[in-house]
């Protein structure tokens, strides 16, 4: 993938894999029909989809079929709104959805948003999908997981909440940002081919 551009927020699935639109839109559908209001990929939108991920939650025990498709299209919304927003790019490897990122534009951190799907369907990390930890650089974990373990959470479940999850990434891209500028990279934009680079999972911080 080749350098993007800040438009890239502004133009529907722009250069997302065929999988994620489609799981995406499958979400939209999903919401509309448990609430009837049908969400339009901003950040607001983000506790429709955590309300609806409750639901789901909640029919899990009897229904437990819902799981991967609920969490995947769950993911595939998540991360077109944070590719959006933030902004970023999809980094889709593989075939297989366990290596799949939403990688920073102007700050070099990642997420498999398929991950903080089933995250978000199950209300915590006891599932068999893909990790939703956060990953960064080693040099900016110290001040960032620091940060982090400040920041309140009510309950364990609210910190799986996408809506929760949209506002510690967002906390996080704005102090990797400070940071890379503080190192002078200033104005710097990542590609697909920076991300080749391993990036470290923040554990239990997520």
């Amino acid at each position: 993938m080749t350098d993007q551009s800040d438009n890239s927020k502004y133009s529907p699935f722009q250069d997302a894999p065929k999988p994620i639109v489609e799981l995406a839109q499958s979400l939209v559908d999903f919401v509309e029909r448990a609430i009837g209001i049908r969400p339009d990929f901003s950040p607001e939108t983000l506790p429709l989809v955590d309300h609806y991920a409750a639901e789901v939650r909640q029919q899990l025990k009897e229904r437990p079929e819902l799981l991967d498709l609920a969490s995947q299209a769950a993911g595939a919304y998540f991360g077109e709104v944070l590719r959006r927003s933030l902004p970023g790019f999809w980094r889709v490897s593989t075939g297989n959805q366990h290596d799949w990122l939403v990688c920073g534009l102007h700050s070099f951190v990642a997420i498999n948003p398929m991950g903080a799907g089933y995250d978000s369907i199950v209300g915590g990390q006891n599932h068999s999908g893909p990790s939703g930890s956060l990953r960064l650089a080693a040099e900016d974990r110290q001040q960032i997981v620091a940060r982090l373990e400040a920041l309140p959470f009510e309950t364990s479940e609210d910190f799986y909440k996408l809506s929760t999850r949209y506002e510690i990434l967002d906390i996080v891209h704005e102090g990797v940002r400070i940071q890379a500028e503080s190192r002078g990279y200033n104005d710097i934009k990542y590609t697909e081919a920076d991300y080749d680079t391993d990036l470290r999972p923040l554990g239990a911080i997520n």
